[in-house]
């Protein structure tokens, strides 16, 4: 187990140990904390959201400060160091402002950060954390307020072909949502979120983009990890803040609605194969996730609804029923669905996410999609030997030869991947939606004769 110590004031800061990682929250004076032996996260988050004009609440930035401190220990502690290579434990200690209001959520909390990376979490909420920023009053900042006043709801805004999806469907589809549009930006992700946004119609909808820009201790180098799964935590507390804003700059405590676009087949993606429990099977959006997590923002005063409009939908089927659809066709080069994107900024082709996006491409009948390093999975199938870049190839022709077995159990499968609703309807539907996904991919795979 490594201890990970966070502040805002570098001089309230440990010294790095091998089991104790210090971390400097939202304050970074000219790269000192690099000779400081400490690592960084939140360096202009503050500056961000003072940039709306106005006032958030102190709940709501403590979230944040959970999130980030969160998201620097999934980065800066590899997978690689764990006892398995895979399941860590963490202990982090955490200032926040007001401390003993999330005492009563604090097990849960930790509930829903194991399910969603498989890790072990104990979170310690101490005092004297940073109060929430004071807004800027600057022309620019006015504009922003103004801007927040046309709202009603946020909507998270990562540059993937989903969430252009449900950009496009509440701004061009003229729906009874205005949003302001979230995105978590890392380095190459900000270039591809505007390029989508351009698509977007008329001033129905803002923006406020905040990045984490985590930096590790120069003693160990780049030993981060990079499955990042804590950071769809930290996007939800991004949209706790922007929800406070448009609480606060309408004076209307109604306005409850995040939006969470995403196909319901990724949503629960249960394991494809019974060796990929875990490390290969994410949780970001699935549908018991966001309800611990609602249930703990609702719990400490944030009122809020996590909404997935799109849970009982497969990604091809968000395609073809998407309210502008030319608008979609010009924003679908610039988004990104690759799990590898990263590395070389091209989408591999075939990875899992690659191979559900061109399965959805493909139903929907559109004929122009961003380019690949793989364009086609027969390809890769065809590689020689052991190859890791077929794996997933392999695993879904696997999963679909298992969908085709009448006497596979659908609702055992998919509940692999975590507990689904007591509701029956729902439930089945869910579980319906996963079928007629997995089928989605399994037409892209008959068509270049893999199935």
């Amino acid at each position: 187990m490594i201890n990970f110590v966070f502040h805002h004031d570098q001089s309230q800061l440990p010294t790095y140990k091998e089991d104790c990682h210090p971390v400097l929250i939202y304050n970074s004076t000219n790269d000192k904390w690099k000779s400081n032996k400490c690592s960084i996260i939140a360096n202009n988050v503050i500056d961000n959201i003072r940039d709306l004009g106005c006032h958030v609440s102190i709940t709501a930035f403590d979230f944040l400060t959970i999130a980030m401190a969160v998201t620097a220990a999934d980065s800066f502690y590899d997978r690689k160091n764990s006892d398995n290579s895979w399941s860590r434990e963490f202990n982090l200690e955490i200032p926040l402002y007001k401390p003993a209001l999330w005492g009563s959520s604090k097990e849960k909390l930790e509930k829903a950060l194991g399910f969603l990376t498989g890790d072990k979490w104990n979170l310690t909420f101490l005092p004297n954390g940073l109060a929430a920023p004071t807004p800027k009053n600057s022309k620019n900042a006015k504009k922003r307020l103004s801007e927040l006043k046309a709202l009603n709801s946020v909507c998270l805004f990562s540059g993937g072909l989903d969430s252009a999806v449900g950009a496009i469907d509440l701004i061009n589809g003229k729906s009874d949502y205005h949003p302001l549009l979230i995105s978590h930006a890392y380095k190459g992700d900000a270039k591809k979120q505007n390029e989508v946004a351009n698509v977007l119609n008329g001033n129905s909808f803002s923006r406020l983009s905040i990045n984490a820009d985590p930096h590790i201790v120069d003693e160990l180098s780049n030993k981060t990890d990079i499955t990042m799964r804590g950071r769809s935590f930290n996007f939800l507390a991004m949209a706790t803040i922007g929800l406070s804003a448009l609480k606060n700059a309408n004076e209307d405590e109604n306005i409850k609605s995040i939006i969470i676009p995403e196909n319901g087949y990724i949503a629960l993606n249960p394991p494809l194969t019974s060796r990929r429990l875990g490390s290969l099977s994410t949780r970001t959006t699935h549908p018991y996730y966001l309800n611990l997590i609602e249930e703990v923002l609702n719990e400490v005063g944030i009122s809020c609804q996590l909404i997935n409009p799109y849970e009982l939908k497969t990604k091809g089927e968000m395609l073809k029923d998407c309210k502008d659809l030319d608008a979609l066709k010009k924003a679908i080069p610039s988004t990104v669905s690759c799990s590898n994107w990263h590395r070389n900024n091209k989408q591999c082709g075939r990875c899992v996410p690659c191979i559900i996006r061109k399965s959805a491409i493909y139903k929907a009948n559109i004929n122009k999609d961003a380019p690949y390093t793989s364009e086609k999975l027969s390809t890769v199938a065809n590689i020689s030997g052991k190859d890791i870049k077929k794996d997933d190839v392999l695993a879904l022709q696997a999963a679909n030869k298992r969908l085709l077995n009448t006497s596979t159990n659908l609702k055992r499968w998919v509940r692999q991947s975590g507990p689904l609703p007591s509701e029956i309807n729902r439930r089945n539907a869910l579980v319906d939606t996963f079928r007629r996904g997995l089928k989605e991919v399994g037409e892209l795979l008959k068509s270049e004769k893999l199935l």
